[in-house]
């Protein structure tokens, strides 16, 4: 009885969103060992007729940079302005950046050509005094927002060697429709977008290895089934349907194998199959209840959800089943791991003395445990990590209704992605 009331408490709270632990400790590790890059930015060029576009690729920018944690904005006032003809800055103003303490400088021109829109985008780098960094982007109106996403991730790409994570996005869910339906939208909020009408209880969106494709768990035939949907064709599949709940559908890193929670036999255990649904194997044997795999980064690990030790706590296993050790010790609730892309920490929900949820954060060898949110009477949970290892999404009702957060992985950085009245839970970050 005691299994079968956590995995009911489990697919609750995954329908519901709730929400619920951790102290005010954070970690310093994710931004030692490196200066901010001062960059500045002239402003960007076009027609009259289009500065409010050319006005929002400018502010896209600058808000991925100064999210990236890798910049500080210099304001322009500091360096003399000297443009050239086109609007971009000229030797002389770059010299004078440079002589500012301003490395790079960035610019760019948008300009409508028919019914596209061209962004060029510049970066300068000042000790060299010579341009490092040129994109060129065609796109509609509505991809002014990526275009500058893109530019970010370059600049971040090249000056740093590190993945930018703007043009990346998040799954979720949310009621917003009056159902509970799976929603994309940009990293930063913009551009929500439903992409299923299941008209049902749709709980636990995941991401392929590819981005790709969504996994989720949907009561649209009845039962808990998992469904594969491809974005591009919008496709809908269902992969996973065995009497009982089937949760969680999670990709391998290479996409060789999905693993999932069934109940199918009796209890919840955990199996893993190929993406077309064939090679079944049963991973976990236990008489608890063994739920929501993570993947480690080299697709050699899993961490897990279980109650085989009297209370949820994360499990590390091997892929394959063998060696199951126990992650998570502080406290008597600890679920819902996701494992960091760099391997070096699994995040999770962790329930504190005030029996409210926070995300906390372990080092993947166990020896270092954080609590990442701060104290309060809301309920933080379902953590999610940005391809970069130093950002996480996560459901929040610290404001009422769950909203949908992101936050640094040193605990800085709170900011809240969805405000738009409805209930936004169990967010998923792509992994490109």
């Amino acid at each position: 009885m005691r299994g079968r009331i956590f995995v009911l408490l489990f697919l609750g709270w995954a329908v519901s969103g709730a929400v619920s632990d951790a102290a005010d400790v954070f970690i310093g590790t994710t931004r030692s060992g490196y200066e901010k890059i001062p960059l500045m930015i002239v402003p960007f060029q076009g027609e009259n007729s289009v500065a409010e576009q050319v006005l929002l690729a400018e502010t896209v920018l600058q808000a991925d940079l100064e999210r990236s944690q890798f910049f500080t904005i210099v304001a322009r006032g500091k360096v003399a302005s000297s443009l050239g003809p086109t609007g971009a800055p000229d030797a002389a103003m770059i010299s004078n950046a440079g002589t500012a303490g301003v490395q790079v400088v960035a610019w760019a021109r948008l300009v409508p050509r028919g019914d596209d829109w061209v962004l060029e985008s510049y970066a300068y780098e000042t000790a060299k005094g010579e341009q490092v960094v040129a994109v060129r982007m065609v796109g509609d109106q509505k991809s002014i927002r990526m275009m500058a996403h893109r530019f970010a991730d370059k600049l971040v790409s090249h000056f740093t060697g590190e993945p930018g994570i703007a043009q990346t996005k998040i799954a979720y869910i949310s009621d917003i429709s009056g159902r509970k339906e799976v929603y994309l939208m940009d990293y930063d909020g913009a551009n929500e977008m439903r992409i299923t009408a299941d008209r049902n209880i749709v709980v636990s969106p995941r991401w392929s290895f590819d981005a790709g494709q969504i996994s989720y768990t949907s009561y649209r035939e009845g039962n808990p089934d998992i469904y594969f949907l491809d974005l591009s064709s919008g496709r809908r599949q269902r992969m996973i349907s065995f009497p009982g709940l089937n949760l969680s559908a999670a990709w391998s890193p290479k996409g060789d194998r999905v693993a999932f929670a069934t109940t199918k036999d009796g209890n919840a255990e955990i199996y893993t199959m190929k993406p077309d649904g064939t090679d079944l194997k049963r991973i976990t044997f236990n008489t608890a209840d063994d739920l929501s795999p993570s993947w480690s980064p080299t697709g050699r690990q899993i961490a897990f959800t279980s109650d085989r030790g009297g209370n949820p706590q994360v499990y590390v296993m091997d892929a394959d089943g063998s060696n199951v050790h126990r992650l998570t010790f502080n406290g008597d609730y600890n679920t819902s791991a996701s494992w960091s892309p760099k391997g070096d920490w699994i995040a999770y929900a962790c329930r504190n003395e005030e029996k409210r949820l926070k995300i906390c954060i372990d080092s993947s060898d166990g020896q270092q445990s954080v609590r990442l949110t701060e104290s309060g009477p809301w309920d933080d949970e379902a953590p999610s990590w940005a391809l970069n290892g130093r950002d996480l999404t996560f459901t929040s009702n610290r404001t009422g209704k769950n909203q949908i957060y992101a936050i640094h992985a040193d605990g800085t950085g709170l900011v809240r992605l969805t405000s738009n009245g409805a209930s936004n839970t169990a967010p998923a970050w792509s992994p490109r």
